[in-house]
C-alpha cells in the first residue's frame, strides 16, 4: 500500500488496473449481490407492510360487520392463517358455534389457537390463555372432564380461572383432594371478591368428599 501511494500517477493506474483486471469478476459479483440484497430487503419489507395493512383492514370489516360468518373472516383464515388477526377470528368463531350448538367445530376452531403456539418459547400467552378457558367449558359442558386435564397438563403457567376449571373436572372425576388443592390455588390467584366467594363455595361443596 505505501507502494501505491508513492508511485506515481501513472504506476497507480497501472495498480488499479491490475487489481481490477485480477478481481473484476468478484467486485462486479460484490455489487450485484449488494444491489439484491438491497432490492430484496425493500420488497420484503413494502410486502411486510402491505399484507400487514390487508389483514388490520379485513379484521376491522370482519368486526364490523353483522353476518354469521363475515367473507372478511373466512378470507383472513384462508389468505393469512399464521396471523394473531386469524386467531382472535377463530376464538370469536369459536364463541359464535358454541352458542349455535356447534361444540365440536368450537372446540376445532380453539385447538388451532393452542396448537399454532405450541412451541412458543413464552411461558404466558394470553391469547392460548382464553382459547384454553373457551375450550375447557366446552368440555365441560358435554361432561368431558378428562379432557379438561388433558388440555391443562402441558400448561405450565394456569390463570385463576383455569384453575378452577381444573378443579371442577377432578372434583367431577371424583378427585377430590386434587380438586381442592386446584380450588384454594385458585383462590390465591383470583383477583376478583365475586370469583374469590365463588371458588369459596366450591371449596365447601368438596370440603367433606373422601379422597379416593
Amino acid at each position: 500500500m505505501a507502494n501505491f501511494f508513492s508511485a506515481s500517477q501513472e504506476e497507480q493506474q497501472e495498480i488499479l488496473l491490475s487489481i481490477w483486471q485480477r478481481f473484476k469478476y468478484l467486485i462486479i459479483g460484490f455489487f450485484v449481490l449488494l444491489v439484491v440484497f438491497v432490492v430484496a430487503r425493500d420488497y420484503v419489507k413494502e410486502s411486510r407492510n402491505e399484507s400487514d395493512l390487508k389483514t388490520s383492514i379485513l379484521f376491522q370489516e370482519y368486526l364490523e360487520s353483522d353476518e354469521d360468518i363475515p367473507s372478511s373472516g373466512q378470507e383472513l383464515l384462508d389468505a393469512y392463517p399464521e396471523t394473531l388477526y386469524s386467531d382472535f377470528v377463530r376464538l370469536n368463531q369459536a364463541k359464535k358455534e358454541f352458542l349455535k350448538g356447534e361444540k365440536d367445530r368450537a372446540i376445532d376452531l380453539l385447538q388451532i389457537v393452542i396448537d399454532r403456539h405450541s412451541d412458543s418459547s413464552e411461558e404466558f400467552n394470553p391469547l392460548v390463555t382464553a382459547a384454553k378457558v373457551r375450550l375447557c367449558r366446552i368440555y365441560i359442558s358435554k361432561k368431558e372432564y378428562q379432557s379438561v386435564l388433558d388440555t391443562l397438563s402441558n400448561s405450565e403457567v394456569l390463570t385463576a380461572s383455569l384453575l378452577e376449571l381444573k378443579g371442577d373436572a377432578e372434583n367431577a372425576l371424583g378427585q377430590y383432594e386434587f380438586a381442592r388443592i386446584s380450588y384454594m390455588r385458585a383462590l390465591q390467584n383470583s383477583p376478583s371478591q365475586t370469583s374469590r366467594a365463588l371458588i369459596n363455595m366450591k371449596i365447601s361443596d368438596v370440603e367433606g368428599e373422601k379422597v379416593e
